[in-house]
């Protein structure tokens, strides 16, 4: 089995519950519904609690000090488009580790503030967090509670206290623009995904970069908002592809692959053939992309090695060990037959 991290800071550092309770002007019995997760405490007072147990670096485990061996995995929701890949291969690897995974989708707002309280109920062995954004809230409750937890694709430096793995998300986004336009596409359109997740502003930023790189002026009209849904996927294509055929794209270059299979639905209603009408490159490499017709030439991201990297970060953590505490992928276009030259060059 392996044991909880261990804490650099001596029983005669940290605060007592009244300490807490004397802070925060309420009462012990308060203090102590909050650590151990019970109603009955006003929203308002169970967030200056918390924030005060964060900045005086209170630490005790809810429940049980018995570390469950199963590592959870947080995700806004699971859709086909990268988070079900990211089931797949931690629940493969962890269970060579003899490790249980626990799937927990957090919701936004309320509701993902009661799935982190239910998480550090079962004070997992770590948590890996698959989300547009994280908190500071959030890590705050994970850190009074020790428990390490890995930000997939986190957004800026990473702090000492926080372990992230990602991939290069803006070199993906500056290869696939790269491919369309050494084909000889100039009007190039874009379905981006949400406008607060790190990944989608970097693929943009690679998209933008290679446009300018080209001495090319991105279209404002090409470039629509996406969610990496379905329904929004397609809802930006058919907006793309319903503009004048003189001002629509000749090439799509979508965010994520499951953007790029309703950019195929979109077309094929308009009676347009792929790739010769309209060339399509997507994002993530996940099923079914290569069974597509035709077959979707794609930005890999290399799930398996992200799934492994996070709970080996997680391990470390809870064994000591002095590991890699930020770790980014490269990515690689796999090139398939979604796209083609333009009709007019």
């Amino acid at each position: 089995m392996i044991s909880p991290a261990r804490s650099t800071t001596t029983n005669a550092d940290k605060p007592s519950v009244g300490d807490i309770a004397r802070i925060a002007g309420v009462s012990a019995a308060t203090v102590s519904k909050v650590i151990n997760g019970r109603d009955g405490v006003a929203a308002a007072t169970r967030e200056r609690i918390e924030h005060i147990m964060a900045e005086t670096g209170y630490s005790k485990p809810l429940v049980s000090t018995k570390v469950s061996q199963t590592i959870e995995l947080v995700l806004t929701e699971i859709l086909p488009n990268g988070t079900d890949a990211m089931i797949k291969e931690t629940t493969d690897y962890a269970q060579t580790l003899s490790l249980g995974v626990t799937v927990s989708v957090s919701g936004r707002g309320a509701r993902s503030e009661q799935r982190f309280r239910e998480i550090l109920n079962r004070n997992p062995l770590g948590v890996i967090l698959l989300l547009s954004t994280v908190t500071e809230r959030e890590k705050a409750l994970l850190r009074s509670r020790n428990i390490p937890f890995v930000i997939i694709d986190p957004v800026g430096q990473v702090p000492d206290d926080t372990f992230g793995v990602g991939i290069d998300n803006w070199t993906g986004g500056l290869i696939a623009t790269e491919y369309l336009i050494s084909l000889g596409h100039q009007r190039i359109g874009v379905i981006t995904g949400p406008e607060d997740a790190q990944s989608s502003q970097a693929r943009y930023g690679g998209y933008m970069t290679a446009m300018h790189r080209a001495g090319l002026e991105p279209d404002p009209q090409l470039i629509v908002h996406g969610d990496y849904t379905a329904e929004q996927g397609y809802a930006a294509a058919c907006e793309l592809l319903d503009l004048p055929e003189e001002q629509r794209p000749t090439a799509i270059f979508a965010f994520n692959d499951i953007t790029a299979i309703n950019v195929y639905r979109a077309a094929r209603q308009r009676t347009m053939t792929l790739p010769e009408d309209l060339s399509v490159v997507g994002f993530d490499n996940v099923y079914p992309s290569q069974y597509l017709y035709p077959a979707l030439t794609t930005v890999n991201q290399p799930f398996d090695l992200i799934a492994r990297k996070a709970v080996d970060m997680i391990l470390d953590a809870r064994g000591d060990v002095d590991g890699d505490r930020c770790v980014i992928f490269p990515t690689q276009l796999v090139v398939r037959e979604s796209a083609c030259p333009p009709k007019q060059a």
